[in-house]
């Protein structure tokens, strides 16, 4: 998946404030590594009122490695829940705020002997398990998480926040397994990794197809094997600054990717993604696939890897697409 997708997923943004804490990444980060969780979890807004309401699900969270830069990784991280969806390729992985899978052992480890925390936190624990209370931005948010003291691998966490008006998040993660798997070997970047582009946003209700936004993509340069875009969303807010990895990046996949008859199987959370046929553009359809369920739909040039489409299928009602513009 190329475009974020969030649709009533459970996670919020919440930050360690210390990158050394989980980045430089152990050795064992590589790329093709994937590591699978079991999730649940759920929120509750206007907990402070009688009219509050929530939101609950159950599913899974798998990071893929796609590349790493100064051996911080960067790749696909994929939410299933029974609350909704959320896939992107282009994140940071090593980052607690998304429900990282490691951390830096020894750099915990030393804060934890020390009693050192970060700005606005409390750190407390014991190698092995850390308790971190954190005030930031009018926001109280909690950890609990348990690590290998050895490779820093996070096996299990409980992530909680509550904001200024009362509204409450809380998600457990628990650790299943993690394997490496063969991705394609490229050197260069798609052609179209190097451009800008516009996408108009449609949603469709029983009233017909509508216009809703749209989202303009704009290459800004290069940092090492990262590409950097400023993305700007109009009638959907959306992050303003996205990477582009040589595999794939806010608009793309890597043509020698989606040659691919399976781009990548998980069959511990019966997750897939597949390449199946030609799309009404003339390009390579890609389908995102969860328990035998199509949740995501994208068609994209085969000579260049650009994006032209994509769809996801209803939920409570509503469809979305992504078109190409320019």
């Amino acid at each position: 998946m190329v475009f974020i997708v969030l649709l009533s997923f459970l996670i919020f943004s919440i930050s360690l404030a210390q990158t050394e804490f989980y980045n430089p990444a152990p050795s064992w980060v590589k790329k093709g590594l994937v590591v699978v969780y079991s999730i649940e979890g759920g929120s509750a807004t206007g907990t402070g009122t009688p009219k509050s309401s929530g939101i609950y699900g159950k599913g899974y969270l798998i990071n893929v490695v796609l590349e790493l830069e100064n051996q911080i990784p960067y790749g696909l991280k994929i939410f299933l829940s029974s609350s909704g969806y959320s896939t992107f390729f282009d994140s940071k992985l090593g980052d607690l705020s998304l429900v990282s899978f490691y951390l830096n052992a020894k750099e915990i480890n030393k804060a934890i002997q020390k009693k050192e925390s970060p700005p606005n936190c409390q750190l407390n624990g014991k190698p092995g398990k850390i308790f971190m209370r954190c005030n930031q931005k009018g926001l109280s948010s909690k950890y609990i998480v348990n690590y290998d003291t050895k490779s820093g691998l996070i096996k299990d966490m409980v992530l909680s926040q509550t904001s200024v008006n009362g509204n409450i998040t809380q998600i457990k993660a628990n650790y299943i397994k993690h394997y490496y798997v063969n991705l394609p070997l490229v050197k260069d970047f798609p052609i179209s990794a190097f451009e800008s582009h516009t996408y108009t946003i449609y949603t469709f209700t029983p009233m017909g197809k509508m216009p809703s936004g749209k989202l303009n993509i704009r290459y800004i340069g290069k940092s090492g094997k990262i590409l950097n875009y400023e993305e700007v969303g109009q009638g959907f807010p959306l992050p303003s600054k996205k990477v582009g990895l040589l595999l794939a990046g806010p608009h793309y996949i890597h043509p020698a990717w989606l040659l691919e008859k399976t781009l990548l199987n998980i069959s511990e959370a019966e997750f897939e993604i597949t390449r199946d046929g030609k799309g009404e553009r003339g390009g390579i359809l890609i389908n995102y696939r969860w328990r035998g369920i199509d949740i995501l739909q994208q068609e994209f040039d085969i000579k260049t890897g650009l994006l032209l489409y994509q769809y996801y299928p209803s939920l409570g009602g509503f469809a979305l697409t992504i078109e190409l513009q320019e």
